[in-house]
């Protein structure tokens, strides 16, 4: 596998773009937001995005009035 441009803090989601990569892996890697230096706590890319769309819990909503239809469907309380 060739070297990414970048990789993911699963830290604080940034990118990463000086990281050390060897035989496919990343083997060397510091945020620069967070101090994260833990090379098990970056992700590829495409590993990161994967991760996020099959977290459980995450519904991609296609029409923004279902959201209002859902939320109009409680009682609210304005005290």
């Amino acid at each position: 596998m060739a070297r990414p441009d970048y990789i993911v803090c699963l830290e604080c989601q940034n990118e990463v773009e000086d990281f050390t990569w060897r035989d496919g892996e990343i083997r060397k890697a510091t945020c620069d937001v967070c101090g994260n230096a833990d090379p098990d706590n970056f992700a590829l890319p495409e590993d990161y995005e994967e991760g996020y769309e099959d977290d459980e819990g995450y519904e991609e909503v296609e029409d923004e009035d279902e959201v209002a239809d859902d939320y109009d469907e409680f009682e609210h309380d304005d005290a």
